[in-house]
């Protein structure tokens, strides 16, 4: 578009597109010559009488010298204006800062989602891509071009030939993938600042939705802005679900709680949420939802299978389709393995609410027989009346920790607290001060901590809360703020939580008997025990969104460094980046997914997978656009143009926009009145 300029003393703000053509102007050679010629030749002229002769010779010779000079000025202006038409002539807009030379240009075209909305019956990413292609079109053929879609493809970092560039343009195709303006302009910045010409130019083709954010202009390029805008569109759209409970049980109700935006700017009523799990339909409710705003549905079913359980929710909203489906997968384990660790008995509290349970798989055991390595297969461990803390449990237990286990600390009887205080020391805490045997009481329990939200229904106004003979002080907390679970009467902690890694422990500061106080045999010990097991063993994350650069995580299978885990779905199947994180493995996926579904995880030469579910980026879903003069006013740098595209055909504001003031048709018809100067004199004009 900017392929050369020239400047010259008579036009001193005028340039041109082909200045080459200027070199026609030598073409205004020919009328003079034709006059020359014609000018000197002698036409006899007969007269019957000759007394006259001179008069008429010297009126006719004076007259035909004025119109030949006219005739020759027409000609002249004619080929001089036909000539400055084909070389395109423009007065530049201010501050374009157009230079002779090679140039470098970037062009970003926008092909998230959102761009497969509709304009007078065109695609968003049609009209982007026949921009792009207007845009390199009007180059000069040495120019070099950078594409950049949200795909970020190795061949999209390098410069590249005009021929090339239209080649590529042609396979663009809508993406999952959205990115931020910050992130492209940097790609672009980095490409074209790998030559030191002053001729970088940049252009972004977008619907600029308000989630792509915003970006700091590099001085050194020059960005030109092109929103395209779409329709008037309606979206009503999934935006995320979770259960209520952290850990779904087999054979129980679990509640899923789904979270729907309309993003239109009409209501919608009456439409319809769907589940399906494992292919089969397991739940479905109406709802409604405001202009502009979200409401929240709660599906309730019951988990009949153990493993793996995909589920997707659905609705119907048209045009835009993509964000209609949510998938979500879930582990559901047939047991939770809980694991009582006790002096030399087993406690009997602590079998009254475990033992009888069908959820859990629970086991007692004597410290001085505990194997280490077996507590990492559990998911809730119970220290009992345990007389001292060795090392060897100490580490064994901080690991367990590190990789997302639960603990509770029920301290024995006049204990060794120097060991325990060593392993709380160890995780970051303060321990036991002294032994205090007097009376007090519980007055005070939050109602807001986890472990007892959602178990009364209803709190009593004057509940009974549990009485204490013989309790430990606890030491305030160094590094968490959070309140104790259970508060005594004289201010000291009776029940505190606190987070170590992945884990979390809890504290009682009353041993794990009757004698010492009534917990064991209070109405919240059973419950509270209970959450603590289910709240413990921690479930994978239900989806993942397609493009995120966070890791996928998913529970080591082992299998030592050189095995390796594979992605498999439908119509894809690859070896993702990985590494482990203690029980964890992190895999990178990248941009290898590009359709939502469900996809299995499975480790080489083994038979046991885990399966995850990706989405797409519901960004894209939000119709919330950047308004022209929210950009211009955003965008207010000398470097940066923001083109109003809308109502005009995109092709002719990409031609126009930096040329200023194109002057080549006005030329064309200064050249045609020439002509028609030329034809008039030589009808009319009778010397």
């Amino acid at each position: 578009m900017f392929a050369h300029s020239l400047k010259t003393s008579t036009f001193t703000s005028m340039q041109f597109l082909y200045p080459a053509f200027l070199f026609g102007l030598a073409a205004v050679a020919i009328p003079v010559i034709i006059h020359l010629f014609n000018f000197r030749r002698f036409k006899t002229v007969y007269f019957s009488n000759v007394s006259f002769l001179k008069e008429i010779k010297e009126e006719t010779a004076s007259r035909s010298r004025v119109k030949h000079l006219l005739v020759l000025a027409a000609r002249i202006l004619a080929v001089s204006f036909l000539v400055l038409a084909f070389a395109q002539p423009f007065i530049p807009k201010k501050n374009t800062n157009i230079s002779a030379g090679k140039k470098y240009v970037s062009v970003y075209v926008d092909n998230s989602f959102s761009m497969g909305a509709m304009s007078s019956g065109v695609r968003l990413l049609d009209k982007a891509k026949q921009a792009g292609k207007e845009i390199v079109q009007n180059y000069a053929a040495n120019d070099q071009f950078q594409l950049l879609t949200n795909d970020l493809q190795g061949k999209q970092q390098r410069l590249i030939s005009k021929e090339e560039f239209l080649s590529m343009l042609e396979e663009v195709e809508i993406s999952p993938v959205s990115r931020n303006l910050t992130e492209i302009t940097r790609r672009q910045a980095d490409v074209l600042s790998l030559d030191n010409s002053k001729n970088k130019v940049a252009y972004i083709l977008s619907d600029f939705q308000k989630n792509i954010g915003e970006f700091t202009p590099d001085s050194s390029v020059r960005y030109n802005l092109i929103p395209l805008a779409a329709d008037a569109q309606q979206n009503v759209f999934i935006d995320s679900a979770w259960f209520t409970e952290p850990v779904q049980l087999l054979n129980q109700s679990a509640r899923l709680i789904v979270r729907i935006k309309n993003s239109g700017e009409k209501a919608v009523e009456g439409n319809r949420l769907s589940l399906k799990l494992n292919g089969q339909t397991k739940g479905i409710a109406d709802f409604t939802v405001g202009a502009g705003s979200y409401t929240y549905d709660t599906i309730g079913f019951v988990i009949n299978q153990s493993g793996w359980n995909k589920a997707e929710l659905s609705i119907q909203d048209f045009p835009i389709t993509y964000d209609d489906t949510y998938f979500f997968a879930f582990q559901v384990a047939d047991k939770i393995k809980v694991l009582a660790i006790t002096d030399n008995k087993s406690n009997v509290y602590l079998d009254a609410v475990f033992k009888s349970q069908s959820e859990f798989d629970y086991n007692s055991l004597s410290s001085g027989s505990l194997d280490y390595s077996k507590i990492k297969g559990n998911q809730f461990v119970v220290l009992s009346d345990l007389h001292d803390i060795s090392s060897g449990l100490s580490a064994a237990l901080n690991g367990f920790l590190v990789n997302g286990g639960t603990v509770c600390l029920f301290p024995a009887y006049k204990c060794d607290m120097g060991s325990y205080n060593a392993f709380l020391t160890s995780l970051g805490l303060n321990g036991f001060t002294e032994l205090k045997e007097e009376e007090q009481e519980v007055t005070k329990i939050d109602m807001q901590q986890p472990l007892f939200k959602d178990v009364f229904e209803k709190v009593p106004e004057n509940m009974g809360l549990p009485k204490v003979k013989k309790y430990y002080h606890l030491n305030s907390k160094i590094s968490n703020a959070e309140p104790a679970i259970l508060t005594l009467k004289n201010g000291g902690e009776f029940l505190t939580r606190d987070g170590f890694k992945s884990g979390t422990i809890y504290i009682c500061a009353s041993p794990l008997d009757k004698a010492c106080s009534d917990l064991p045999v209070h109405a919240i010990f059973a419950p509270m025990l209970y959450k603590m097991a289910v709240m413990g063993s921690r479930s994978e994350n239900m989806a993942y969104v397609i493009g995120d650069k966070n890791g996928i995580e998913i529970a080591s299978r082992g299998g030592g460094a050189d095995k390796v885990y594979k992605v498999k779905g439908d119509q894809v199947e690859f070896i993702p980046e990985q590494f482990a994180l203690g029980s964890k493995v992190i895999l990178g996926l990248k941009d290898q997914v590009k359709k939502s579904g469900f996809y299995k995880v499975s480790l080489e030469n083994s038979d046991s997978t885990d399966v995850i579910a990706m989405n797409y980026n519901r960004q894209e879903s939000d119709l919330n656009f950047y308004k022209l003069d929210e950009m211009k006013s955003k965008y207010s740098q000398p470097n940066v143009t923001v083109v109003n595209s809308i109502g005009m055909e995109v092709a002719q504001v990409i031609k126009e926009m930096d040329r200023g003031v194109s002057l080549w048709k006005l030329f064309l018809i200064l050249a045609l009145f020439a002509l028609a100067a030329e034809s008039l004199l030589l009808r009319f004009w009778k010397s």
